[in-house]
C-alpha cells in the first residue's frame, strides 16, 4: 500500500466513529477499504451483506452505490428487524424489558412510556417529553414503536376507512434481533469462514491484514442470498382492519389472524392459506394505528371517541388464536391506557365451542356467532367446523355463555 494510501487510512481511522455513529450502521461499510474499524464493529448480519453485494475487485464507489440502493429498498424493513417494537407490551413487560438493558430505569418511567404509547398514541420516543433526552436517545437505539405500515387506504363517501397493513414478523418474537442468528451452511464446501462471526483476530492498524480478510470473505459463496436470509428470519403480512362510522357509534372490525384454517364457503379469508396468528402488538396496531388516523387519543372525559367499538370480526377465528386474543384485550381494556369498555368489545367466532363460555368468564366481552344455517346439514356444507361442533353443542354453549356473564353482556348476537 502506498504512504499516501496509508496516510489515509490513518486520518480516516481517527474519524470512523464520529462517521459511523451519524449515519448508522450500514455506513460503515462505506469506509471498508479505508477505516479498518470499519470492519472490526460489524455485526454478523452486516458481514453477510458485505459477501452478498460484494463483487470480485470492485470499486469502492460501486460498492457505495450498491449498499445505498439496498439501504433505500429496505430500510424500514431493517429497522424493524433489529429493534424491538414495544407496542404488544403492557407497563410490567415494558418495565422488565429496559430494565434489563437500563437497570438504573425507575418503574415510573415505564408507566411514562406505556401511557405515551396506549393513551397519548406516541408513534416516538422524540414525542415522550417528560422523559429525559438521554433516555430518549438510548431508547431509540434499541426499541421502535411501530403501529404499522400503511400500504393501502380507501375512504368511502360515508367516512369507511378500509387500511391494508403490514407487519413485519419477527419468527424468534423476542428479543433476539437478526444480527444474533447466525447463518448455517447447507453443505460443507459452502460455509463461511470463522472470522465472519466475530472478527476479532483483525489487527485494527493493518490495512493489509483487512483487505486479506476482505479478500478471503469475498471468495465464499453464502448459503443464502441477503434476500432469503431476512426472509428466512423475518417476512411480512398483510392485515385489513376496517373503520364504520355511523350515527351514533364508530365500530372497528380487527383481524386477528392472517388467513384462516376453517374455510367457510362465504367467506373469501376463508380461501386464502392460514399463515400466522396475530400478536398483540399486530392486534393492537390496527387500533392504534386507525385511531392515529382519526385523532382519536388522549380524549377528554367531556369528548366522545370515534371508535367506539371494537368488533373482531376481520381475517381468522379469534377463539384459535386465544392466548393472544386475551392479551390484547388487556391490553385495549386497561384504564391506564386505551382504557376501552370490555361491553364495547365483541369476539366473533364460527363455533369453537370449548372455548365460549372463556368469553364470558376470562374474557368478560360480548360474543356473536356466526351461525349462517338453521339445521347440521347445510351448515356443515358451508360452515366445515360444524363436523367438529355441530349445532346442538353450539346452541347449548351461548346458552351457558349468558348464563355466566356479566349483566352487560348476556346478549349473543348471531350472524
Amino acid at each position: 500500500m502506498s504512504k499516501n494510501a496509508s496516510a489515509q487510512v490513518s486520518q480516516n481511522s481517527s474519524k470512523s466513529n464520529d462517521y459511523v455513529d451519524k449515519r448508522g450502521k450500514l455506513a460503515k461499510l462505506y469506509y471498508l477499504y479505508e477505516v479498518s474499524t470499519a470492519v472490526y464493529m460489524l455485526e454478523p448480519w452486516e458481514k453477510a451483506i458485505v459477501i452478498e453485494i460484494y463483487p470480485p475487485k470492485p470499486s469502492i464507489l460501486f460498492l457505495m452505490f450498491r449498499i445505498n440502493r439496498y439501504y433505500s429498498a429496505n430500510s424500514q424493513a431493517l429497522s424493524s428487524v433489529l429493534k424491538k417494537n414495544l407496542v404488544g407490551f403492557n407497563a410490567d413487560q415494558i418495565f422488565e424489558e429496559i430494565s434489563s438493558k437500563f437497570p438504573e430505569l425507575k418503574k415510573y418511567m415505564a408507566a411514562q412510556i406505556y401511557n405515551w404509547i396506549y393513551h397519548k398514541g406516541a408513534s416516538s420516543f422524540d414525542q415522550m417529553l417528560n422523559i429525559s433526552l438521554k433516555y430518549r436517545e438510548d431508547l431509540k437505539k434499541h426499541y421502535t414503536i411501530s403501529f404499522g405500515s400503511t400500504k393501502k387506504m380507501q375512504t368511502s363517501i360515508d367516512g369507511t376507512k378500509k387500511l391494508l397493513l403490514e407487519y413485519i414478523d419477527d419468527k424468534n418474537t423476542s428479543s433476539k434481533s437478526i444480527a444474533t442468528k447466525k447463518l448455517e451452511p447447507s453443505s460443507p464446501n459452502n460455509t463461511l469462514p470463522q472470522n465472519i462471526e466475530h472478527p476479532s483476530n483483525l489487527n485494527q492498524n493493518s490495512s493489509a491484514a483487512l483487505l486479506a480478510d476482505i479478500k478471503k470473505t469475498t471468495d465464499v459463496k453464502p448459503n443464502l442470498s441477503l434476500k432469503d436470509f431476512l426472509n428466512k428470519n423475518n417476512s411480512s403480512h398483510l392485515v385489513e382492519a376496517v373503520y364504520i362510522p355511523e350515527e351514533d357509534r364508530g365500530t372497528l372490525c380487527v383481524s386477528s389472524q392472517v388467513g384462516c384454517a376453517l374455510n367457510c364457503k362465504f367467506c373469501h379469508t376463508g380461501t386464502q392459506q392460514f399463515m400466522k396468528n396475530l400478536a398483540p402488538s399486530e392486534i393492537v396496531g390496527q387500533y392504534l394505528k386507525v385511531a392515529y388516523y382519526l385523532a382519536d387519543f388522549n380524549i377528554k372525559s367531556t369528548e366522545k371517541r370515534k371508535i367506539s367499538n371494537i368488533v373482531f370480526m376481520g381475517q381468522g377465528e379469534p377463539l384459535l388464536n386465544y392466548r393472544n386474543l386475551k392479551n390484547s384485550i388487556a391490553l385495549l381494556t386497561d384504564p391506564n391506557g386505551i382504557a376501552f369498555s370490555r361491553s364495547k368489545i365483541t369476539v366473533s367466532t364460527s363455533g369453537i365451542v370449548p372455548l365460549i363460555e372463556k368469553v364470558a368468564t376470562d374474557l368478560n366481552v360480548q360474543l356473536a356467532i356466526s351461525l349462517h344455517a338453521a339445521n347440521d346439514s347445510l351448515r356443515s356444507q358451508i360452515m366445515p367446523i360444524n363436523k367438529t361442533y355441530p349445532i346442538k353443542p353450539l346452541i347449548n354453549a351461548a346458552k351457558m355463555f349468558s348464563k355466566k356473564s356479566s349483566s352487560k353482556n348476556k346478549r349473543v348476537t348471531f350472524e
